[in-house]
């Protein structure tokens, strides 16, 4: 009877190891990132869900300090920037519509985060992901 009990529980557990192990690989490319010393973020969403389009970004500004979030996008990872959307001009807890477009499946993209003030840039940070 032990036994069987313990067996029992190793399979659900097993089951349940499963479940949640495989219930995030089918967005596992999207991704969003955090600005340098925090207070937004960007995201990358890489197939359509969770009330975005495909191959699309958004920018978010969480903290009332006087910066702004842009989000930037390189697609192929080529140095110019493709795609951008910005929090300028929004007080904080605001985030950006999605900007979005059709791009080639297994295309490298480059995702930016970066604080903006005016015409100041401060501290660009990146993720790398596909299309």
């Amino acid at each position: 009877m032990r036994r069987t009990k313990i067996r029992t529980a190793g399979v659900l557990l097993g089951a349940l190891a499963l479940v949640v192990t495989t219930s995030g690989v089918a967005n596992a490319a999207s991704f969003s990132y955090g600005a340098y010393e925090g207070g937004g973020w960007g995201s990358w969403q890489q197939d359509p869900g969770d009330g975005a389009p495909g191959d699309s970004i958004e920018a978010c500004d969480m903290k009332a300090d006087g910066w702004g979030i842009e989000v930037r996008l390189d697609i192929g990872r080529d140095g110019d920037i493709d795609r951008k959307v910005s929090t300028r001009g929004h007080p904080a807890d605001y985030c950006s519509g999605w900007a979005s477009g059709d791009i080639p499946e297994g295309t490298k993209v480059r995702v930016w985060v970066v604080k903006v003030n005016g015409s100041t840039d401060y501290h660009p940070v990146y993720k790398d992901g596909t299309a």
